[in-house]
């Protein structure tokens, strides 16, 4: 677990991410809403408080994370979730209990990445009864931090995700493999460095 204030991350999370137009426009929204929030305020409208970020290894979903937390202006607590499964019984839902007690101190970005490490389908029959536990846990913190801060979670693979994990994400944005345009657009960048 990992706690960095908004301008204390390396150079490379610091420069602007190279995506396509779509992915550009809903991460435009989420950074203007929440620029906006005082005024959405009065007529009763809240800026998205979660957003699930995925797609294939390497597209920069990570990169993607850190950019939005520093356009926000808030610190990142960034939480790898296959760190805090335990062998134990009763251990992993005990360590993501303790996990969003701490992040809930703070108006931050909390990054929850590989997130499929714990937010497996519950009626995986290849699972335990306490992975439904996990997932259970995981759930009802995400639902008790809508009130603070931005959450993400990032996973590789969507299809392993539990249902009831895609209700818990106000915005749920794929990020495709870079097109001819952004693979051009990256190409040049690293040409001029």
């Amino acid at each position: 677990m990992v706690l960095c204030g908004p301008y204390s991350r390396g150079a490379s999370r610091q420069r602007r991410p190279f995506f396509n137009l779509t992915v550009a426009q809903a991460v435009g929204t989420i950074v203007d809403e929440w620029a906006n929030s005082e005024a959405l305020s009065t007529v009763d409208i809240v800026p998205a408080k979660t957003c699930l970020i995925y797609g294939a290894p390497g597209t920069g979903k990570t990169r993607l994370a850190y950019w939005i937390a520093r356009k926000l202006d808030m610190p990142i607590l960034l939480v790898k979730l296959d760190g805090l499964v335990s062998s134990f019984l009763g251990t992993t839902a005990r360590n993501i209990g303790n996990l969003f007690t701490f992040a809930n101190r703070y108006r931050c970005v909390l990054l929850l990445d590989e997130f499929d490490a714990i937010e497996k389908v519950r009626d995986d029959p290849q699972e335990v009864g306490e992975i439904k536990r996990v997932v259970n846990a995981l759930l009802q913190n995400l639902d008790v931090r809508q009130n603070i801060g931005f959450t993400i979670g990032i996973t590789n693979h969507s299809k392993l995700l539990d249902p009831a994990v895609w209700r818990r994400f106000e915005i749920q944005l794929e990020i495709p493999k870079p097109d001819f345009e952004v693979r051009k657009a990256i190409a040049e960048y690293f040409c001029h460095q």
